[in-house]
Formats: C-alpha cells, structure tokens, sequence
C-alpha cells in the first residue's frame, strides 16, 4: 500500500493475495523514533496484523495508546487492498 503519514511518524504496509483472500501482512515501516514508540508498535503492529487478516479488510480495532500508527496502518492496508482489487 502506500505510505500513510502521521504525526507520529510514516506507515506503510504491504500484502499478499492468493486467491482473492489476504494472506499476509507485513508492516514495512512504522515509527520507531523513540523507546515509547518501539514499545507501542512493538505490540500494536503484531495485533492490528493479526486483525486483518481475520477481518480480510481494513476495518479492525484500535490498540489503545496506538492511535497514530492504526491510522497510519489502516490508510495503507485499505490501498493495499485497493491496489490488489485493481490488479484483479
């Protein structure tokens, strides 16, 4: 997907598609400007790529304390999937 920027810092993320289902997530680059950051993400990064692929979308649930980087990280997973429903 593209790269979402945030206050916080830029997200992008990208996926794998085999057979119109989401395979894969994988966080390419998210903040990691400070320890606070690498301790949030850390822990959000693994959970909001958990949710999607349960969800097949971009609609998961927030992580507390990692508001930025789900904003960051649902903006690049929904052009990821548009990207993929373009390429057919």
């Amino acid at each position: 997907g593209s790269t979402t920027v945030t206050s916080r810092g830029d997200v992008q993320v990208r996926i794998t598609v085999s057979g119109g289902s989401i395979t894969a997530v994988d966080a390419l680059q998210y903040p990691q400007e400070n320890p606070t950051a690498v301790s949030i993400n850390g822990q959000a990064i693994p959970i909001y790529i958990k949710e999607a692929l349960a969800a097949q979308s971009s609609e998961i649930q927030l992580v507390s304390g990692a508001t930025e980087t789900y904003s960051g990280f649902t903006g690049s997973l929904q052009s990821a999937i548009l990207q993929a429903k373009a390429k057919g």
